[in-house]
This record gives C-alpha cells, sequence and structure tokens, in this order.
C-alpha cells in the first residue's frame, strides 16, 4: 500500500514530463542500476535518464568540480559524507545497500576447494584488485586480506584496477589470475555463470555501505527527487537483492 501512494503521489505531482535526470554511480552497482532505471521509467514517465559509471572517488572529484549531476550513488558512505559536508548535496547520505565482496575467476583457479589460501598458490601468479585509493571494495579486498594474513605474502602479486569495472575486465578477458570484485558483477546478466568465485567472509572485513545522496543540482528535478525516493521502495530493494546486495541492514 505505501508503494502505491507513493507512485500516485508522484504521478499527481506532474511526473518527469522532459526532464533529464544524470546518475553518478560507482562501477559496482551499474548492472543493478540499469534495472532501477527501468522500472523506474515505467512506474514514473522518466525515460530521459543519463548514466556516469567511475570509481566513487572520481566521481566526487568530478562533482567538486561543477558536473551536471543530480544524484551520486557511491560505494561506501566516505564520499557521500565529504560531498554532504561541503554542501553539496540537499540533506545527509543515506545506505540503500550493503554490498558484498568476492573473489573470481575465469581461469579454473579452484576457490571453493581451497578458498582465499590459494592466492599463495604457484599457480595465481596476478590478483586483480580495485584501486583502495579511490574504490571502496578495493579498501575491503585489502582489509580483508589483511586481516587474515595474506595481504603482505601477495602483495607483489596485486595488480590494481582503477575501479570494480576495469578489474572485472582484468578478471573476465583473463590479464589476471583471479580477483576480487563485487557480488553484483558475477551476478549481472553478462557475467552470470561464467568462471569461478566465492563469497568472502564478511566478518573480515568492514561492510561496505554505499549510499546516495540528492545533489543540490537535483532539488528540483521531479525525476531526480523521485529517484531518489524509489531507491527505499520494496521495488527496488528488490531488484538490489537479486544482484546480491543486502538491503535489509540499512539506516
Amino acid at each position: 500500500m505505501k508503494n502505491l501512494v507513493f507512485w500516485l503521489l508522484f504521478l499527481f505531482a506532474g511526473g518527469a514530463f522532459g526532464e533529464t535526470l544524470f546518475v553518478a554511480a560507482s562501477a559496482n552497482v551499474q548492472y543493478a542500476l540499469k534495472e532501477l532505471i527501468s522500472d523506474f521509467g515505467k512506474k514514473s514517465g522518466c525515460e530521459g535518464v543519463k548514466t556516469v559509471v567511475a570509481s566513487s572517488g572520481k566521481l566526487t572529484a568530478q562533482i567538486e568540480r561543477g558536473a551536471p549531476y543530480h544524484i551520486f550513488l557511491s560505494a561506501d558512505m566516505k564520499y557521500p559524507l565529504y560531498l554532504y559536508r561541503k554542501g553539496f548535496t540537499v540533506e545527509k547520505p543515506r545506505v540503500y545497500a550493503i554490498g558484498v565482496l568476492v573473489i573470481w575467476s575465469m581461469k579454473g583457479i579452484p576457490l571453493r576447494e581451497k578458498g582465499p589460501m590459494v592466492l599463495l598458490s604457484d599457480d595465481v601468479k596476478r590478483i586483480a584488485m580495485p584501486n583502495p585509493r579511490n574504490a571502496p571494495y578495493g579498501r575491503a579486498a585489502r582489509e580483508y586480506l589483511s586481516r587474515i594474513g595474506l595481504f603482505d605474502k601477495v602483495r607483489k602479486k596485486i595488480i590494481y584496477g582503477e575501479s570494480v569495472s576495469q578489474t572485472s575486465q582484468y578478471i573476465f578477458k583473463k590479464l589476471v589470475d583471479v580477483g576480487f570484485t563485487a557480488k553484483s558483477v558475477v551476478l549481472s546478466p553478462r557475467m552470470k555463470g561464467k568462471g569461478t568465485w566465492i563469497e568472502v567472509d564478511r566478518s573480515k572485513y568492514s561492510p561496505i555501505k554505499q549510499g546516495v545522496v540528492l545533489l543540490k543540482k537535483g532539488e528540483k528535478n521531479r525525476c531526480a527527487t523521485g529517484f531518489y525516493r524509489y531507491l527505499f521502495t520494496p521495488d527496488a530493494k528488490k531488484i538490489l537483492s537479486r544482484f546480491g546486495y543486502i538491503t535489509d541492514e540499512q539506516n
């Protein structure tokens, strides 16, 4: 019933009627975002949606330089909080999903049999990881390896990607033997069923609380405000859950 009321209020408020929505999104959520936008468009009439996908750090820098984004979906809360404190957002950021870290290989590495200790194997010469300086999933991967005592042992094997997207391409194209990426990637329509992956122990890294903010440039854009609210509806949560996100631990 609450969901129905939300859409009725949105439609009677005038819908979108041609307004363009610019969404900046971290690389891990790009696959789920396509379905979210499609579902939102069908319900609201907002069809003019443009997306820019990159690392959360890079998108934050673009927003600071005046990029015309209306909504920013980050892979963590650090960058949205930073933008909030700098006065770029309408209100404080909210957690829209909890991300999940996986190890993935397209080279037949026995991940399921040996678990993360396989990273010490001589068969694993290159390990891909999103750059921890810009990508929250990279920070989570580094934290995980440190907590299980492997980071220093495999440090020389690590190849950093700019984002989850670039790192996943390294893995998918077999440029590395194995790598860390988001569960949403291996469950995406393009990658589902390809290679071998395991979910790593979530108790060994800090929760990847993915934050969203409505930027001040989108405050008067009905599609932007509507999509922002939509992200917290049961319909959106169902889509996010299908891509491996956790949606029941939000604040």
